[in-house]
């Protein structure tokens, strides 16, 4: 079904983003406007289902892991640039905290990268101001990697923390509203850090921000 689903749909971006180019002559301010109208719906629908058929992959066991050694720095610089005009957008400070001498990581480095932008995302979006920080360290007793993304945002009540992993769920309809969203960002950030031999932490108050954190084996296994 992935097929089926993206095909018409990155039709309809590519032939929106190519008007948008001007290849068929100028338009008018109007007609721009609906035409990005089109071109952000359009994206939002494709990152929904992109979601849903990952976590069909995951429930039927056909996502595949790549299992190499990296830095946890270089990745993060990698996240950060990316999400760069989100940022500024947001008008947020953001913060790092590694420790020196920090180990490498061996583990699925696209899936850890996937978990920590969705996190980043997230904490950019229900941040409406102040700052966001990545806090890394190493557990050397558990051997384990700690990943956590610290916000100063609305925060989660303690009868939702449950609720926020859970497919198609946000907090409550209120958040789903003013923020949009599937809410299945998270339920997919659950089962990949399983996947990996991990789990994900959630610290917050309402009102004053939440801290997710991606703990995961400092050298994953194979599975």
């Amino acid at each position: 079904m992935s097929h089926e689903f993206r095909t018409p749909l990155n039709a309809i971006l590519g032939y929106t983003s190519m008007l948008l180019g001007g290849v068929s002559g100028e338009m008018s301010a109007p007609q721009k406007q609906k035409l990005q109208r089109v071109d952000s719906n359009s994206r939002h629908l494709l990152s929904i289902i992109n979601d849903i058929l990952d976590i069909s992959r995951i429930e039927a066991g056909k996502m595949p892991l790549h299992f190499e050694e990296f830095e946890l720095r270089t990745l993060l610089n990698e996240l950060f640039a990316e999400l760069e005009p989100l940022i500024q957008k947001a008008r947020l400070q953001t913060l790092t905290e590694l420790l020196p001498g920090l180990p490498p990581l061996y583990s699925d480095r696209q899936k850890v990268k996937q978990i920590v932008l969705n996190l980043l995302t997230n904490a950019i979006k229900f941040t409406p101001q102040g700052c966001v920080k990545v806090r890394v360290r190493a557990d050397d007793e558990r051997r384990e990697m700690r990943i956590a993304v610290q916000d100063t945002g609305i925060g989660v009540a303690p009868q939702d923390r449950e609720k926020v992993f859970e497919d198609f769920r946000q907090a409550d309809n209120s958040v789903t509203r003013e923020y949009g969203g599937a809410g299945l960002g998270l339920a997919i950030c659950r089962r990949l850090a399983s996947m990996l031999g991990g789990r994900i932490e959630l610290e917050s108050q309402l009102g004053r921000g939440s801290i997710f954190t991606l703990v995961i084996p400092r050298r994953g296994k194979r599975r």
